[in-house]
């Protein structure tokens, strides 16, 4: 159905920004050598901030909402999301 398209491509702007994150974690930082601790710090602070919304929207009522609903309907798109 109509809605059901439509929660579809939601899941898939979520599923392109979730990877967008991940693949911005994995990417090598180019450090320069006067680079100090403080700064290595507020990197990973960041990093875990990051994370931390992430993993907070993913839980929320309205995220799962959409995914019993997709998964009622038995969404081909749901893979890509398990597979995230």
């Amino acid at each position: 159905t109509e809605v059901t398209e439509k929660l579809e491509e939601v899941v898939m702007i979520w599923t392109k920004q979730i990877r967008q994150v991940l693949v911005e974690s994995e990417q090598i930082r180019r450090e320069t050598d006067d680079v100090g601790p403080s700064a290595e710090l507020e990197h990973w602070k960041s990093r875990w901030s990051s994370f931390n919304s992430l993993l907070d929207e993913i839980k929320s009522s309205r995220v799962k909402k959409i995914i019993s609903i997709l998964q009622a309907a038995r969404s081909k798109t749901l893979q890509q999301w398990k597979e995230l």
